[in-house]
């Protein structure tokens, strides 16, 4: 009878050891199950969203100001541009628009309009989808809206007091392609372009199509 009762206990205490090796089993699979599932990178559209430093380049067509007799074609190096990217917008500061101005307006009329011209800051909206390159990259969709340029010309009656009128540049801008932001060095780039033009809401005929191309990388 004592051997049917020690026989008993030792099965039960097996079965304790058991239990508890079982749990252990358990709870360390579980653990490195989060491990492995913690070395999956998560993507989201939102990846692309910060803030951004680069060169945009301005290319007009004719060229705003061709130079001849070059004996070697010098590669523009660019304006120096920031951008925040939020809200499903591209949000540049201070968009150079020297070139777009002396695209419209002579060269002596051109430099007293940039140099009263306040900063333009300008958003476009866009639409963010993952390439199909196993997630590398994003593309945007952009969706640009006119830009509006005002600007203020001294005049001799502004000297006199009485108040300068305002003049406003209604700019079409287009995109013709997609924006993308990469994973791997974390840049943007895109291309907006200028179509047509209107000062004061008469169409500026002689105007040349202009392309702006931007290549920011995140900071």
């Amino acid at each position: 009878m004592k051997t049917l009762t020690e026989i008993k206990k030792v099965r039960c205490f097996n079965r304790l050891v058991l239990f508890v090796v079982a749990l252990g089993l358990i709870t360390t699979f579980t653990a490195c199950s989060n491990d492995d599932d913690s070395d999956i990178p998560v993507y989201s559209l939102k990846d692309v969203d910060g803030n951004y430093s680069g060169t945009m380049l301005t290319e007009s067509d004719p060229p705003v100001n061709p130079q001849t007799n070059s004996p070697k074609e010098e590669q523009p190096e660019g304006a120096t541009v920031t951008a925040e990217v939020k809200d499903n917008q591209v949000m540049i500061k201070k968009l150079p628009v020297d070139d777009l101005i002396k695209s419209i307006v002579d060269e002596e009329t051109a430099g007293i309009i940039i140099e009263n011209l306040d900063d333009i800051n300008y958003n476009i909206p866009y639409t963010a989808a993952f390439n199909d390159d196993s997630k590398g990259s994003i593309l945007l969709q952009l969706k640009p809206e006119p830009l509006e340029i005002k600007y203020t010309i001294p005049t001799q009656a502004q000297a006199d007091g009485e108040e300068a009128p305002q003049i406003t540049i209604k700019v079409t801008i287009e995109a013709e392609e997609k924006g993308q932001y990469t994973y791997k060095d974390q840049k943007l780039t895109f291309e907006i372009k200028a179509t047509k033009v209107e000062v004061e809401g008469q169409p500026f005929e002689e105007f040349s199509p202009t392309t702006f191309s931007f290549d920011m990388a995140k900071k």
